[in-house]
């Protein structure tokens, strides 16, 4: 498997200044994880080959694109979460990197009941 790379286009003294695509895997996992009423959704096997990957990052003509699957706590309104979930990550990912996110899409797979 290729590894992934955000390329920055800016001038340095080294010339090439490359992201690997885990950096933005990373952050969004520590993102989501430290929100309240949502979780990662591992109730599939993540780690198991040929499963859903819980979050997936990747970069196309060097813009980044992120899906996640969570789980969001029973009683709170899911619009309001997701979008919350979409800047949260956004602007983390801006403020480490200064990348910009092209796209990020949430799957909500599951309800969690206390």
């Amino acid at each position: 498997m290729a590894h992934e790379y955000y390329n920055f286009n800016q001038s340095s003294v080294n010339d090439k200044i490359m992201m690997n695509v885990n950096v933005f895997d990373e952050i969004t996992k520590k993102t989501v994880n430290e929100m309240k009423n949502v979780s990662l959704d591992t109730s599939k096997g993540f780690s198991i080959p040929g499963t859903k990957a819980v979050v997936s990052c990747s970069i196309k003509d060097n813009e980044v694109y992120i899906c996640i699957h969570v789980r969001i706590k029973y009683g709170v309104k899911i619009s309001t979460v997701t979008n919350e979930i979409q800047k949260r990550i956004a602007t983390a990912i801006k403020q480490m990197t200064d990348v910009d996110v092209k796209k990020i899409d949430i799957e909500v797979d599951n309800i969690e009941f206390d």
